[in-house]
């Protein structure tokens, strides 16, 4: 049989971001068509998990991301797409109540993540989420 928990709901307007960041540095072709040890998004998993504690030892704010390895599709890009990540997160104000907080923390995530890779260039988008947070009653 199947069973059911009691869980308060928590429901806020909160900030969420993408960032989309390449991997592998330069623009050459054959760079960009050559494997690369973030490849592997085991490794750039543990490389993102090591940046968010850096992050969040100095600063108390943990960037939570939900990564996926993706292709950019742009006029002269290798074929198939520019191997990226796309990572995305969401504020949950149950832990972070500053807005300008986390977007610092997740901007310094980002910036440290694209020095680590010798990265020229990547992009943050921003977007006001409907959030629930559940969290189990006892």
């Amino acid at each position: 049989m199947l069973k059911e928990c009691l869980y308060n709901e928590t429901n806020s307007e909160v900030e969420g971001f993408e960032l989309v960041l390449g991997y592998v540095p330069g623009y050459n072709q054959e760079q960009l068509e050559n494997e690369h040890q973030y490849d592997d998004i085991n490794r750039f998993n543990d490389l993102y998990h090591q940046v968010a504690e850096k992050v969040f030892e100095e600063e108390n704010v943990y960037v939570t991301a939900i990564i996926n390895k993706v292709r950019v599709i742009y006029p002269g890009c290798p074929e198939g797409g520019e191997r990226v990540y796309s990572i995305r997160g969401t504020r949950n104000s149950f832990f972070t109540k500053s807005i300008e907080e986390y977007k610092n923390a997740v901007i310094r995530v980002a910036r440290i993540l694209a020095t680590e890779l010798n990265q020229e260039t990547y992009s943050i988008s921003w977007s006001k989420v409907n959030y629930t947070y559940c969290k189990k009653e006892y």
